[in-house]
């Protein structure tokens, strides 16, 4: 019901190349509950998104990879 309508998490968008060289301050991205791509690399995640964009025709990630 109503803790439901409330809970909120907040998700962080740090690589792993931040959180190696210690590029991260105290509330930005590290002060996130989730970080689903916290132990992936940059290069790796472009070509996911550029993967999928062309395999299920989603244009809109490989507008964010080029971002």
């Amino acid at each position: 019901g109503k803790w439901l309508k409330s809970f909120l998490l907040v998700l962080g968008s740090a690589n792993i190349a931040e959180g190696l060289r210690g590029y991260l301050t105290k509330y930005d991205c590290s002060s996130a509950d989730l970080n689903p791509i916290g132990g992936i690399n940059k290069s790796d995640i472009k070509s996911f998104l550029y993967y999928f964009g062309k395999e299920y025709n989603l244009p809109v990630l490989i507008e964010v990879a080029k971002a």
